[in-house]
């Protein structure tokens, strides 16, 4: 039987090594070359995305055109910062769950997490653009851009945080 503090305690554990993870995977990724991190982070979502919409994709650039707009997924698309907080994540369910198993899926997992989310960007952003373009004063488009994104990523991480809670209780 477990007592109510040493649950306490093992929380405040998961939560600050998961709290460290997460730093130590945005340190790293932000210190990575170009070279490393647009084919590891932006290679797959644009792939699809240029797929999605039947559009030649141009490598090494990572170019491909809709409807008259180009768009270029570089490394400033890769998603690196979600990656941490979603590496941050599984590693309290993790921990919580005292699972060495699933330690040694945590960081492909949330790579796989991290290009579906930033491939449903791609995707949205698409049409977003256009509606954008045709809706808002070009000083706008970059805050626009932003806000899909962030409302992309943020509705993700909303889901797989519900997804870890239920996997905590159960």
């Amino acid at each position: 039987m477990t007592d109510g503090k040493h649950i306490r305690r093992g929380d405040t554990v998961a939560l600050l090594v998961s709290g460290g993870v997460t730093l130590a995977v945005c340190w790293l990724t932000r210190t990575l070359a170009d070279a490393v991190i647009v084919p590891l982070f932006c290679r797959a979502p644009a792939e699809v995305a240029a797929r999605y919409y039947n559009a030649a994709l141009e490598k090494p650039g990572l170019v491909f055109a809709v409807h008259g707009t180009v768009f270029e997924v570089a490394r400033s698309c890769a998603a690196t910062d979600f990656f941490s907080m979603v590496t941050g994540l599984l590693t309290y369910l993790c921990m919580s769950k005292r699972s060495a198993a699933f330690a040694i899926a945590v960081l492909p997992l949330a790579w796989c997490v991290t290009i579906a989310a930033n491939t449903m960007r791609l995707i949205f952003l698409v049409p977003a653009t256009a509606w954008i373009h045709h809706a808002l004063p070009e000083k706008a488009y970059a805050a626009s851009h932003q806000a899909i994104g962030t409302l992309i990523f943020l509705t993700s991480f909303i889901i797989l945080w519900e997804g870890v809670r239920h996997a905590i209780r159960h």
